[in-house]
Formats: C-alpha cells, structure tokens, sequence
C-alpha cells in the first residue's frame, strides 16, 4: 500500500483515539504495512472465537459487535463507527480470540495491522504506547459497564416476572413474598445486595411499594412489559 494513494486512511486514522497526537509519518507507516479488507452491508467481518492475530481497524462505515447465545438470541454488545479498532482487549491475551461477532451495518473499509509489527512501532513511540494502554483501559471499562447493565436488566426482569407470577397466584396487586431475599436471589444466580438494588430501583421509579414481605404493584403495565422481554 502507497502512502499517496491512502490519503484519506491515514487522514481517517488521525482522527483515532491511539493515534491522538502521534507523529503522521507513524500513520502513514501503520497505512502502508496494513491490508485493506471491504465488506457490504450485514456482512460478517469476523465471528466469535476467530483467531486474533492482528489488529483490526474500521476506516470506513459502521459495525456492530453481536454476541449470540446457543439459543440463537442475539445482543448487541457495540455500535461502532469509523475510526475505531476494534477487540483493542483481547488483540495481546494468552488466547487472543474475537469475542463478538463482528457485523457490518453499511458497506464498510476495515485495516488490519500484524500484532508485533504494531509493538515494534509502540517500542519507538511513547505517545503511541501511551495512547494504547489507554484505549485498552478505557474499553476494559466500557466492557465491564456493559456486563454490569445486561446482568441489571436481566435481574430487573427475572424480578417482574417473579411478582407477575405471584399477582397472579394470588389475585391482586398487593402480593406477599413467598421467599426470603436471600432466597430469591439464590434462585436468580444473583447476589442479595445487587438483588435489593433492583427492588431499591423499582421503588424509585414508583413501580412498587415495600412494606416487608409484602409488595405492592403500583405500576402493573411496567412489571408485565419488563416480565415479557426475559
């Protein structure tokens, strides 16, 4: 790859979070060592447990990160847009695999980099280096967020679909526990204290009332709504 022919890589990898005041001419060497892979709309780029032997870089166009369980339900881990390299927490781990599948939304252009030549470069620059570490830290964040939501919503619903079976074994819309917190949670594969955050939080949104073990639905539509998507 010619640096003067990939202009418009090298000007789209400036505007990149690892490349954030790097030298252009480490650019245009990352531009010039990469392979160009081009991709139409919801087409798979790489699938959940592929090696990880490079690093991938979205230059054009959007995709998102899929994790799909064995039941073929699909969540949407990601959205992403150009500039953005992607799996940056996995790339140098024991086993360095995708850990989503990797689906474009539109016509997409992704750079892939060989692992070690991208070291070699860090080797030489500090800010490049630096702008890494911070990158992988940040999505290390941003993946344990996202665990935390998915793992909240979950609880959030196992908890609506726990009341919408008592309201309807007891027949109205003030209903006695019949477990312990404890209990429940137990059942949930949860923690207490993260199980009495969810009824904490469904008493803020006014959704329930709690006196013991009785709890009063206040907002029946939104336990039943909740109660469906589990």
């Amino acid at each position: 790859m010619h640096s003067s022919s990939n202009m418009r890589f090298i000007e789209t990898l400036e505007k990149c979070e690892i490349f954030k005041g790097v030298e252009k001419s480490f650019i245009d060497e990352v531009v010039r060592n990469a392979k160009i892979e081009r991709y139409g709309a919801k087409e798979l780029v790489r699938i959940r447990g592929d090696e990880c032997g490079e690093l991938l870089f979205l230059v054009e166009g959007e995709a998102f990160g899929l994790f799909t369980n064995p039941e073929g339900r699909v969540l949407q881990i990601d959205h992403m847009f150009a500039p953005k390299l992607l799996a940056a927490a996995v790339i140098f781990a024991a086993d360095s695999k995708y850990p989503v599948d990797v689906e474009t939304v539109r016509p997409s252009v992704f750079l892939t980099l060989d692992k070690n030549f991208f070291v070699s470069l860090m080797m030489k620059n500090e800010r490049l280096l630096r702008n890494y570490l911070q990158y992988v830290s940040d999505a290390f964040v941003f993946i344990t967020d996202r665990f935390y939501e998915i793992t909240m919503k979950n609880l959030v619903q196992k908890v609506c679909s726990y009341l919408v079976r008592l309201m309807e074994e007891q027949g109205y819309s003030i209903v006695t526990m019949d477990m312990s917190k404890e209990e429940l949670a137990r059942e949930f594969g949860a923690t207490r204290p993260a199980l009495s955050r969810v009824f904490i939080e469904l008493e803020k949104l006014g959704v329930i009332e709690m006196d013991g073990k009785k709890v009063k639905i206040k907002s029946e539509r939104y336990v039943r709504d909740c109660a469906e998507f589990e």
